[in-house]
């Protein structure tokens, strides 16, 4: 039988290699915030945000945000957003419960 690999080994966002066009460690950012308000917006949850936990970003005809955020109940969150050249944004992976990388 084959080896599995673990999640963050599966995950190209959980990488610590640097490669070009591949995910890199971010800041949180005041555009990295707006794109978790937006996600925070279509949640329906009476929770607030406690905190950012991790931002990861990734150049491509835009930014992706894959961002891990814990709320005011304990719960910790992860969403990825795109942000266009023009500003719009779209949640490309719904908000889900747990860690961005495990």
């Amino acid at each position: 039988m084959a080896p599995t690999q673990s999640q963050s080994e599966a995950n190209p966002i959980c990488s610590a290699e640097n490669l070009a066009g591949g995910w890199s460690q971010g800041e949180v950012t005041p555009e990295a915030q707006q794109a978790l308000d937006f996600v925070l917006g279509q949640m329906n949850t009476a929770a607030k945000l406690k905190e950012i936990l991790s931002v990861r970003t990734q150049v491509v005809n835009g930014i992706n945000y894959a961002i891990e955020f814990e709320m005011d109940n304990g719960e910790v969150w992860n969403t990825i957003v795109y942000r266009s050249l023009k500003g719009d944004m779209e949640m490309t992976q719904p908000a889900q419960q747990g860690r961005l990388c495990p």
